[in-house]
């Protein structure tokens, strides 16, 4: 029996028994799949359990994708990550991922991803796909990644043909397969990287400030051996994963592919940045060093990295032996506060993540200490494998930002900037019963916005509106308690939270009629149904509801 296969059905076992609140549906078979699939997710993006949940689309008419991720919107480019999940709770045999699968998958894509194509979908689902639909209509080109996550096999010979008679020559849209021993990879991800790399002609090795470093070249051949025997397990510190395609990481695989320009890959590309607690080489050589190495990290360049492995064993029919990559290897021997600085320093080829970045900074750390006190657990760092009811920095961020900073329009498509454009913004002078109240209130208004409803005007408002009126029960919340934000501390934080437990119902539906009225004058409109949900999509990306609120 595949032990991997056991050790991560016992891991989706945990997540039922310490979150049965995300799971309502009576079936156990289907609540092993979701939670197999929350797993799947978080692990894939390198997020939370908790912050996964929001990414979830599963259920009747989900459009044929179980999950949804769209990434902010930069430079009219739109990344999206969609994901099917196929969990058997045969853990004595393999099996391939369903042809037919596949199948509709391609179809997926097709429908999703074309505004002018029909679709039947549940809320959950039309949500993401509105908003994707939003965007391509503003100009932004959309780049898909459709995950296809089991516990078993990849697809076979038809499943592949499915794919590339759909997208052969399209770079817009990759699938990959990710499967259980992928999530383990991720969860093992922290045993230390022992390796050997070889740095071509004249390396330079200097020390000074009582730390080593060497620089040279290395083989784009040497990389793709490096990724292909440990992968991701490399790019643990590394502060953004590589999801998928994007314009920077096309530009690289086009130049590997050139012949004209492949020689010269040295000079175009910003090269890898990677640390160590060891390195050693035999100094009495001269040149072409075989560099023995201990706790191999790469920090910056992971996509790079990504990009070369998967071009190179897309294209095992060209010579790469003579393209480089500057290479630069520091041995920081467990020093974390060098490993940030260089870190912070040397990722700007790519829009990064920096909520790892901020993890030791001296707010996050108070917010944490303060939290306990008040009886709840706040995750300044990544931990994959928490339980739901903690709070995730990045869902404090985003909840501060609608509720209390006035920015609900930001607060959904900006979160990659949340903490380095935001960050002071978001948590200068953020207490921690603000913080925990805020969370409080932008939970309940994303649990509202999953409710079925009766009222077509509410019904048509709500999948697009949860930050929006986040940030008006923010508002509403602090006027009935009668104080201001600065006021709201721990000396009073339990009245105020209970005060918003018990009256969260009724001032929701107030606000939330509120907030028709207010679209029904934008969109001179009494009837909300006849607005079509993209352009309502659009509407909340702007600040023009924001301001007829304010007025």
């Amino acid at each position: 029996m595949d032990i991997a296969k056991q050790i991560i059905d016992q891991r989706v076992n945990k997540i039922l028994e310490e979150n049965p609140e995300l799971f309502s549906d009576s079936d156990a078979e289907r609540k092993k799949s979701k939670a197999f699939l929350l797993l799947g997710v978080a692990a894939y993006l390198d997020i939370d359990i908790a912050e996964a949940v929001q990414y979830i689309t599963d259920g009747g008419s989900d459009g044929g994708f179980d999950a949804a991720y769209i990434e902010d919107a930069q430079d009219s480019q739109l990344n999206v990550v969609l994901f099917q999940s196929k969990y058997s709770r045969k853990l004595d045999s393999d099996s391939n991922f369903p042809a037919n699968a596949v199948e509709k998958a391609v179809n997926t894509v097709k429908c999703v991803f074309d505004p002018s194509a029909k679709i039947q979908l549940n809320d959950k689902s039309r949500e993401k796909v509105d908003e994707i639909r939003s965007f391509i209509l503003d100009g932004h080109i959309p780049y898909v990644t459709f995950v296809m996550l089991n516990n078993g096999l990849s697809w076979n010979r038809d499943g592949q043909n499915h794919i590339a008679n759909a997208f052969g020559g399209q770079e817009q849209v990759s699938f990959v397969h990710y499967s259980h021993h992928d999530i383990l990879n991720y969860i093992n991800r922290s045993k230390p990287i022992d390796t050997q790399l070889n740095f071509a002609g004249k390396a330079i090795q200097e020390d000074f400030n009582y730390k080593r470093v060497m620089l040279g070249r290395v083989s784009v051949n040497a990389v793709y051996q490096l990724m292909d025997e440990y992968g991701d397990r490399l790019l643990e510190k590394n502060i953004r994963r590589y999801l998928g395609k994007n314009v920077i990481n096309e530009q690289i695989g086009n130049t590997l592919l050139s012949e004209d320009k492949r020689q010269n890959f040295f000079f175009f590309n910003n090269g890898i940045t990677m640390i160590c607690e060891k390195f050693n080489y035999n100094g009495l050589q001269e040149k072409n060093w075989n560099v023995k190495i201990n706790g191999l990290q790469i920090i910056n360049g992971g996509q790079t990295c990504r990009t070369i492995y998967q071009t190179l064993k897309d294209h095992g029919e060209i010579d790469f032996s003579q393209v480089y990559i500057l290479v630069r290897l520091y041995e920081v021997s467990g020093d974390e506060d060098i490993v940030h600085d260089i870190t912070y320093a040397t990722n700007s080829q790519n829009p990064v993540d920096f909520r790892d970045l901020k993890s030791n900074d001296e707010i996050q750390i108070l917010l944490e200490q303060s939290a306990k006190d008040l009886g709840y657990i706040y995750k300044r760092k990544r931990d994959n494998l928490g339980n739901a009811n903690v709070i995730p920095a990045t869902v404090a961020a985003e909840a501060v930002f609608a509720v209390w900073r006035g920015k609900p329009h930001l607060a959904k498509y900006k979160r990659n900037d949340f903490f380095d454009k935001y960050y002071a913004e978001i948590f200068e002078n953020l207490n921690a019963a603000q913080m925990i109240v805020a969370v409080q209130i932008f939970r309940y208004c994303d649990n509202m916005r999953k409710r079925s409803v009766e009222d077509e005007q509410i019904r048509a408002q709500r999948p697009f509106s949860q930050y929006f009126l986040a940030y008006m029960l923010g508002k509403r919340l602090l006027n009935e308690c009668g104080i201001s934000l600065d006021q709201l501390t721990h000396i009073n934080f339990e009245k105020v939270k209970d005060y918003f437990e018990a009256k969260k119902e009724s001032l929701y539906a107030e606000e939330e009629h509120r907030l028709v009225d207010i679209l029904k004058n934008y969109f001179n409109q009494r009837d909300l149904e006849e607005i079509d949900g993209r352009t309502m999509a659009a509407v909340f990306r702007r600040f023009d509801v924001l301001v007829r609120y304010l007025s």
